[in-house]
């Protein structure tokens, strides 16, 4: 009965909220179509994209689309909780003509503040179709809501590149050790012990002498996901989400608290209390945590967020630090545990990506620009530039960037900002690293052959990789054909389209999670198993047990759905 009640409560609540603010509640209705081609009528749609920092529309690439298309993006700036600026907007009702706001997106689900894509998609999308070609059913918002609502924000197609963020180490650390085994966390933890005895101290190009920091985690806020939560999972076998699931059943537990996840939770409070931790690592923000890296007196960093590494790699390059960029290494927390980064999850794109809101000024309009976005031209224009610009064609017809272009690339922490390449890549739809342009080339230049990673790597990194007997990063990691597919795609995904109990419950167990493993990790080693026990406490009564019941028959329905 509390429950019936409770849900009444929440459906008279956004029944009122939306009358309040004057919200869609229904679909709009597409006329037929009279032409396909996009018109090039100047035409501004406001947006808003997550955490994707914008610039002010006036880089080569962001002209190009404008010169192409017709359109111009007023992108709001990012500023603060993305999910708190979700809220708000579905509160005041007040929304930007395109959004990609995450797993977040069901907040404006919730007050029918999203339009629903399928008819625009069959009028106006042929670009979207080809693109996301079989993996088009997995876009379907839910088994409840079986309609596209967003574009999936994951390539289509791709094929994952080589290794970057994970379990990282100085390429000084490794060199100086003569290329020291590094499979296991003991491996990981003998190697920077031995650096950083003899390396106390650190002196950076402009002669300023520095404490040397052995493991340095970013573990405030957000960033604990990427630093303890994806890595403890990882070390057991499991992947970069909050859920532990067996393959055959797919019954889901929340991993923090497994066994297995206790004992890497362990294992960092065993290198705390050796002072091998930064002591700043949970206080600091994300820009101050890639600040440290980036100032070449960090030895060791767990980071899944490859994306941190691409400015810090550019910055000690930059400052001549070639040695103390970091290498990534296929660590677990014992030898028969294979680190599994190349699992195959099929297209792990639905549950978040672009949408066009029920505010939008002309959605057929805003339909067509998705539709260019998925085209060739524009994939290509994306990834590489402007042609004659950043890229031409080589003797042998193949896309290459020019000296000057690359440069920028591999020195400049803000190429992407300065040129607009890479900016319009995620999340908007588009195909993967593996697609071969009407040209013969790949759309994108970080194509995940062989030959083009080595082609990328700093003479170090080839030392580097030479002494460990093999041509990339990724070569040191266990292959996709050693795994399984994942038939349910990627658990994270499923958080956007959980029910509100789901959701409120899960943000608890979210900030347990914070807020205990900070605790743990810091903690004195013979109260670590009396807190780590207060904590599967604290989770059991904030409704954990519940919410892996739910996910768990999530992944069922959805498997039925995409049938």
């Amino acid at each position: 009965m509390k429950r019936v009640l409770s849900l009444l409560l929440s459906v008279l609540l956004i029944i009122a909220l939306v009358t309040g603010c004057g919200a869609k509640t229904s679909q709009t209705k597409i006329s037929p179509p009279v032409s396909n081609k996009m018109s090039k009528d100047p035409i501004t749609f406001t947006a808003y994209l997550g955490t994707n920092n914008s610039n002010e529309w006036d880089t080569p690439v962001e002209k190009k689309i404008t010169k192409l298309t017709g359109v111009t993006l007023k992108i709001e700036k990012s500023v603060g909780d993305s999910k708190q600026r979700i809220s708000l907007m579905a509160a005041s009702g007040d929304f930007p003509d395109i959004i990609f706001a995450g797993t977040d997106l069901k907040l404006l689900m919730d007050v029918d503040g999203v339009e629903k894509l399928d008819d625009l998609i069959d009028q106006y999308g042929p670009n979207i179709k080809k693109v996301y070609g079989d993996s088009f059913k997995r876009l379907k918002w839910s088994p409840k809501k079986p309609n596209i609502y967003c574009l999936g924000d994951q390539a289509v197609g791709d094929k994952q590149g080589d290794a970057l963020g994970g379990f990282c180490i100085q390429h000084a650390a490794v060199i100086e050790q003569g290329y020291p085994k590094l499979r296991t966390l003991a491996d990981y933890e003998n190697v920077i012990k031995t650096y950083y005895a003899n390396h106390r101290t650190f002196k950076s190009p402009d002669g300023k002498e520095q404490s040397t920091i052995p493991l340095l985690l970013n573990g405030y806020d957000w960033g604990y996901f990427y630093s303890i939560g994806n890595p403890a999972n990882e070390v057991n076998g499991g992947f970069d989400d909050e859920w532990t699931v067996n393959q055959s059943t797919f019954e889901a537990k929340r991993h923090i608290i497994t066994n297995g996840n206790k004992e890497f939770l362990r294992w960092l409070n065993g290198l705390w209390n050796q002072k091998l931790i930064d002591r700043e690592s949970f206080t600091e923000s994300n820009d101050q945590f890639k600040a440290k890296l980036s100032s070449g007196r960090v030895i060791a960093t767990i980071d899944d967020a490859s994306w941190d590494f691409y400015g810090v790699h550019s910055a000690l390059r930059g400052a001549g630090m070639e040695d103390k960029t970091f290498g990534t290494y296929p660590i677990s927390r014992s030898e028969n545990i294979k680190n599994p980064k190349y699992v195959d999850k099929g297209y792990i794109g639905f549950g978040s990506g672009v949408a066009i809101t029920t505010k939008c000024k002309d959605k057929v309009r805003a339909m067509k620009f998705f539709n260019w976005m998925a085209s060739e031209e524009a994939n290509v224009l994306t990834a590489w530039g402007v042609e004659g610009v950043h890229w031409k064609y080589d003797e042998n017809k193949k896309r290459v960037f020019l000296p000057e272009t690359l440069k920028q690339k591999q020195n400049d922490k803000d190429f992407a900002k300065t040129t607009g390449i890479g900016l319009y890549q995620y999340p908007w739809p588009r195909y993967g690293n593996t697609y071969l342009d009407s040209t013969g080339n790949s759309v994108v230049p970080d194509a995940p052959e062989e030959s083009v990673m080595i082609s990328n790597y700093s003479k170090t990194e080839k030392q580097v990789l030479a002494g460990y007997g093999v041509k990339t990063w990724k070569n040191l990691f266990p292959q996709k054909d050693e795994f399984p597919v994942v038939p349910y795609g990627a658990a994270f995904k499923y958080e956007g389209s959980m029910n509100s109990d789901y959701t409120a419950i899960s943000n608890k167990c979210t900030e347990l999670t914070k807020k205990y493993s900070a605790k743990l990790i810091m903690a004195k080693p013979d109260e670590f198993d009396k807190i780590f026990n207060e904590f599967v406490k604290a989770m059991e009564g904030a409704g954990v047990r519940d919410i892996e019941k739910q996910i768990t028959q999530a992944f069922k329905d959805r498997l039925k759905l995409w049938k």
